[in-house]
C-alpha cells in the first residue's frame, strides 16, 4: 500500500525490512547443503498470495537431485526449499529463497521488475570423481546483485517477463555471473497453476577460470589435461514448474530444469573427459502458506 503521493507508507517500509531480515541469515547460514547448479533458473510462483492487502509467507521443503559439482556426471539426493514473502506491499513484490538463490522484487509496479538477487555456490572439494577431486579445492562462492526486468502481461493470472539477473562474487574472487532469461507462466485453475523459463549465462574469466580452467600445477596433481577457460557464455538452460493447491494453505510442486554447459566450460577436461556437459536438476516441494 503507498500514500496517494506514491511515497511508501510506514507498513511498506516495516515490511521491507522484516523480509530483509527474514532472508538474509537464511542466505548466510545453512546452504552449504546446497549444490552448485542445483535450481537451474528455476522460479516459482505462489499459486495463491492471499487477499491483496495482507503479506503472504510461504515455506515448502523438500527433496531434490543434483550433480554434487557444476559440470558433474554424478548426481546425488539435495535438500530443497522455497522460503518466500509475498505481497509485501504490492502484490508483485517479494522476498524470495529458492534453494540456494535469492530472488526479490521491490518496485510497488505491474510491469517493471528490480531488487536484490543472490546465489551460494559451496565449496568444490569432495566430490565423487577422483581426479576431480585431486584438484585444488574451489572456495565457496557468495554471489550478491541486482535482478531486472519487465513483465509484458501485468496480469495477475499470467506472466510474460524478460529479466536480467547480475550477480559477482563478494566472498573469493570467484568473479562474476550475468543471465537473461524469459519467463512464462499462467494459473490454469483455481489449483494449479505452470510456470516455464529459458535463459542463458554468461561468465566472467575469472569465474570460468575458478570452476573449469585447469593451470599446470592441478593437471600434474589430476592427471587431467590444461585447460585454460577464458570469458564466454557458460551454458543455455530451460526448465519448469508445476503447481498444484490441493487445500486452502497446503501446495506441491514439480520441478524440473537442464542446463547445456558451452564453449571452455564444456571444453574443459573437468566436464568433457570425467563429467557430463548435460546437467539436470529436479525436485518435489511441499509448500505451506501462512
Amino acid at each position: 500500500m503507498t500514500h496517494p503521493e506514491g511515497k511508501p507508507s510506514v507498513r511498506t517500509t516495516s515490511t521491507l525490512a522484516a523480509g530483509v531480515v527474514l532472508v538474509v541469515p537464511l542466505l548466510s547460514s545453512g546452504l552449504a547443503l546446497a549444490q552448485p547448479a542445483s535450481t537451474g533458473g528455476a522460479t516459482i510462483e505462489p499459486i495463491d498470495t492471499g487477499p491483496d492487502d495482507r503479506i503472504s509467507v510461504i515455506v515448502g521443503v523438500g527433496p531434490g537431485f543434483a550433480p554434487d559439482y557444476e559440470g558433474s556426471s554424478y548426481y546425488q539426493p539435495v535438500p530443497f526449499w522455497n522460503l518466500m514473502v509475498a505481497n509485501l506491499y504490492h502484490p508483485k513484490t517479494y522476498v524470495q529463497l529458492i534453494g540456494p538463490r535469492l530472488r526479490s522484487n521491490f518496485l510497488p509496479d505491474d510491469h517493471w521488475r528490480l531488487g536484490l538477487s543472490g546465489q551460494f555456490i559451496r565449496e568444490r572439494d569432495d566430490v565423487h570423481n577422483n581426479k576431480v577431486d585431486d584438484l585444488k579445492s574451489v572456495d565457496a562462492s557468495v554471489m550478491l546483485g541486482v535482478l531486472g526486468g519487465y513483465d509484458f502481461l501485468a496480469d495477475p493470472q499470467r506472466e510474460l517477463t524478460l529479466e536480467l539477473d547480475l550477480r559477482q562474487d563478494v566472498a573469493n574472487d570467484n568473479g562474476f555471473l550475468g543471465t537473461i532469461r524469459g519467463i512464462s507462466g499462467a494459473r490454469l485453475s483455481p489449483s494449479w497453476r505452470v510456470d516455464g523459463f529459458v535463459g542463458s549465462t554468461f561468465a566472467s574469466e575469472d569465474y570460468m577460470s575458478s570452476y573449469f580452467g585447469i593451470d599446470a600445477a592441478n593437471a600434474a596433481r589430476s592427471g587431467l589435461d590444461q585447460h585454460n577457460a577464458d570469458a564466454g557464455v557458460k551454458d543455455v538452460n530451460f526448465g519448469g514448474v508445476l503447481t498444484y493447491r490441493f487445500l486452502e494453505r497446503w501446495s506441491v510442486n514439480g520441478v524440473a530444469t537442464y542446463a547445456r554447459l558451452l564453449g571452455d566450460a564444456e571444453d574443459s577436461p573437468i566436464v568433457d573427459d570425467v563429467g557430463d556437459a548435460n546437467q539436470f536438476f529436479g525436485s518435489i516441494l511441499v509448500n505451506y502458506r501462512f
